[in-house]
């Protein structure tokens, strides 16, 4: 019989007897004629869970052998017939391991080979053999294989001796022992001889057994065989799996990647922050010594972290093989990977990079070097610190306070609670972490330049952080400090500094992002919005009588400068003539006296110092402010009258009540025209409207603008101001009529009743109303019609002589 018709008749499981060639009578053994053609042992083979199935459309006859999933248990099947290598079961994760019907038990020694059939072989010698699904072990097998002394005996080619490095070095550290057999023959590039080649020699079994006996304990081989350690990620149809288990691997470069050494493991760890990947990198700029900063990782670096944290596979069928070749990260990869927004905990968020130890919102001081998985900040110290005492007491406290003054010793101060102002930035900057809640922008005002409050701002951050305060510009505009504030939250610049500002300051954007933990904006130069970063930064400005307008007012801790000379800046014999110098040399004692503070305070318990109530910063009252007084300093939220009465909105408030007042005599209330009539139109002589006048102008400037005046009149609307506040209601075809009303008649619009109009008046007059008072305003309003709005952010926004 012709060796083509043999074989498929075998295939068909069918033979033709002698004596009748045209009649098909037997029916073979398919696991008989398998063994025949794959030189096994048939009973060492059976051992394999091997059973009689039909594959595929055509149901022809294979022998199905079971298939082991990581956890030792039967989840596929792999079959094989005569003329072909075999094949696992269709579909992804259907491969696995070969076992003789039964699992590896620690103390026993075992065999490891590629593929089924030469572990059969060796089984058949009395071994105990296992067959892997490739040519190396899988990391997630390697457990299988615990307290287990192995021997792996590889092909006789390049792939197969990288494979034996590959599976030692996942086994190393879960076998008790780990040994490579080298087989007799030469090691060719591609198809060396196996086990069963070796035995089809006329000696081959005593071959193999001096090959096992000879095998050599496994070493650690360089780093080009080390880069086959990285896991594999098989590139399919389905994306979303595909992109899944990469961004798992990214998760873990630098952390868990053997392959990497030592020394570019920081480098390569990739971070997320407000849904977007970053990385901590050092700095080229001169003079910033190596500091790392965050940035965006950008997607030329996201193909290159792909391929530095797992090898990206393809499976090609080649005949009655499988393929398997290495391939680049994709466009549609590299793009899930980088815009997925989300990533499930799988790469670790960063907060921000530290120079200095800090302290946990529980108290507990972090002081190692290194990323911190309980704040997700990277400490990463230029200088050596003290410990911080562990159990420091109110007197050990009480001594740091006074260590931290000395900076002070020779600045014009206004009183002790500008002092405790300017601890408690300093205790805000490097104790942020300990603050679960907002922090109010320090505002540094002098009355004269050259006092030195630039260098106060410097001082404080030369202590927290290590160098001088970073300077931004500062503007006016709310879309362009979005755009500076968003650069901020990603980069987690730790502190802001808006220095020498001659215009008021406030805004929508400042004030938003200085009472909020997270901040969301556009990524400068694409349109993909932020997720939600978290906004920790300690936000600062400097100036000459600052001025403060829109909310800012109550969101800032003013620290006051107030200095008896003309040209401060011409002074001389300081005790530490270059203070930064001196600063910088005592760093680490000024560092760790300020954590003194905050963690002696936490060891006491916290205990509760009266008189802090601040809304929107409650935590940083309580603990930061509350630090301060129990170690002996005064209130520094003394200085927030300074603000309140700086605060520019509070004045144009005063100025609109007092002047729709005078102007509205029947008591009606005005409308946006009548009111531009009696400034800027024919009744602007009155001089009852005057107040009114100065009011407008500053909303306004030169020409009247009715939807300018009526935003910011609405926006005031409701706001009380000595126990008035404005009201609108509708008068009938789309208008408003704007009138004062008093706090005792409720805010149920113009029904109600309380004082009237002239009663008011009569309270005026009579001098019942406190603090800045309308006599103050009207004395204030001058009659000739003068923009008061030209420079109003460069005129002193207070007398401090009056202080």
């Amino acid at each position: 019989m012709p060796d083509a018709i043999r074989w498929l008749a075998e295939r068909l499981g069918l033979n033709r007897q002698h004596e009748d060639k045209t009649k098909l009578t037997k029916e073979v053994d398919i696991i008989t004629t398998v063994c025949r053609d794959k030189r096994m042992p048939v009973e060492s083979f059976t051992r394999f869970g091997v059973k009689d199935a039909k594959r595929g459309r055509e149901k022809f006859r294979v022998a199905r052998v079971n298939v082991y999933s990581e956890v030792g248990i039967v989840h596929s099947y792999f079959d094989l017939w005569p003329g072909s290598k075999g094949k696992f079961k269709c579909g992804k994760g259907n491969a696995g391991m070969f076992f003789p019907g039964q699992l590896p038990v620690a103390g026993q020694t075992w065999l490891l080979v590629e593929g089924v059939k030469d572990a059969a072989a060796l089984v058949g010698l009395g071994f105990h053999a296992a067959g892997m699904p490739t040519n190396k072990l899988a990391n997630k097998y390697a457990r299988l294989f615990s307290g287990v002394d192995i021997i792996i005996v590889p092909d006789l080619d390049l792939s197969g001796v990288r494979g034996a490095n590959y599976t030692a070095s996942n086994l190393s550290g879960i076998a008790t022992s780990v040994a490579v057999a080298r087989l007799p023959g030469q090691v060719k590039e591609k198809q060396g001889d196996d086990v069963r080649d070796v035995l089809r020699l006329s000696n081959g079994e005593d071959l193999v057994r001096e090959a096992v006996d000879a095998a050599t304990k496994w070493e650690p081989c360089g780093d080009d065989d080390r880069v086959e350690a990285q896991p594999e990620v098989i590139v399919t149809m389905d994306e979303a799996a595909v992109a899944a288990q990469v961004v798992l691997h990214l998760g873990k470069l630098g952390w868990d990647s053997p392959w990497i050494k030592q020394r570019y493991r920081d480098g390569v760890r990739v971070f997320v922050r407000g849904g977007l990947l970053v990385h901590a990198i050092e700095s080229d700029d001169l003079g910033s010594d190596g500091r790392l900063a965050i940035r965006a990782l950008p997607s030329c670096l996201v193909r290159e972290r792909i391929t530095q944290s797992c090898r990206l596979l393809i499976e090609k069928e080649v005949e009655d093989d499988i393929e398997v070749k290495p391939v680049r990260p994709s466009g549609w990869l590299i793009e899930a990977v980088l815009r997925r927004g989300h990533y499930g905990g799988a790469i670790r968020p960063l907060s921000g990079i530290i120079e200095s130890p800090t302290i946990r919102v529980d108290g507990s001081i972090l002081q190692a070097p290194g990323y911190d998985l309980r704040t997700g900040l990277i400490y990463r110290p230029t200088v050596e610190f003290p410990v911080v005492p562990h159990l420091p007491t109110q007197i050990d406290a009480a001594k740091a306070l006074s260590d931290l003054h000395e900076v002070l010793a020779e600045f014009p101060m206004l009183d002790g609670a500008d002092r405790s102002a300017w601890v408690a930035m300093v205790l805000s900057m490097i104790g942020r972490s300990c603050i679960d809640g907002c922090v109010p922008l320090f505002a540094i005002t002098a009355n004269i330049r050259g006092a030195g409050k630039s260098l106060l701002v410097d001082s404080a951050t030369l202590i927290a952080y290590g160098h001088r305060a970073g300077r931004h510009a500062f503007t006016r505009d709310d879309n362009e400090m979005r755009k500076v504030i968003t650069a901020v939250a990603l980069a987690a610049t730790p502190s802001v500094l808006f220095d020498n500002l001659d215009v008021q300051l406030g805004g929508a954007a400042l004030d938003a992002a200085i009472t909020s933990l997270v901040w969301s904006g556009r990524v400068l130069g694409q349109s993909q919005m932020t997720g939600d970063l978290p906004m920790r930064t300690v936000w600062s400005a400097t100036g000459n009588n600052l001025a403060f307008g829109s909310d800012i007012g109550r969101r800032g801790l003013p620290i006051r400068l107030q200095s008896s000379l003309e040209h401060p800046e011409d002074r001389s014999g300081f005790r530490h003539p270059d203070l930064l110098g001196w600063i910088e040399s005592e760093r680490p004692r000024l560092a760790v006296a300020a954590l003194t503070i905050l963690r002696a305070y936490f060891v006491a318990g916290c205990p509760i110092q009266s008189g802090g109530d601040w809304g929107s910063f409650e935590n940083f009252s309580a603990v930061i402010r509350g630090a301060i007084i129990w170690a002996g300093g005064q209130n520094p939220l003394a200085t927030r009258e300074t603000a309140l009465a700086c605060d520019d909105t509070t004045g144009l408030l005063g100025k609109l009540i007092v002047g729709i007042e005078q102007a509205d005599s029947s008591g009606e209330g005005l409308t946006t025209k009548e009111i531009e009539r009696m400034t800027f139109g024919r009744d602007v002589d009155s001089p009852s409207h005057d107040a009114l006048f100065e009011a407008v102008a500053e909303i306004c400037g030169d020409r009247f603008n009715g939807r300018t005046f009526g935003r910011r009149v609405r926006g005031l609307s409701g706001r009380v101001w000595q126990g008035q506040f404005i009201e609108s209601k509708p008068a009938g075809g789309g208008v408003k009529r704007w009138r004062v009303r008093n706090v005792e008649s409720g805010f149920d619009g113009f029904s109600g009743t309380g004082l009237s109009s002239s009663d008011t008046k009569t309270k005026c007059e009579q001098g019942e109303l406190s603090g800045l008072d309308r006599d103050d305003l009207e004395a204030k309003s001058v009659p000739q019609r003068v923009n008061p709005s030209n420079q109003p952010e460069s005129q002193p926004a207070n007398d401090w002589g009056e202080l």
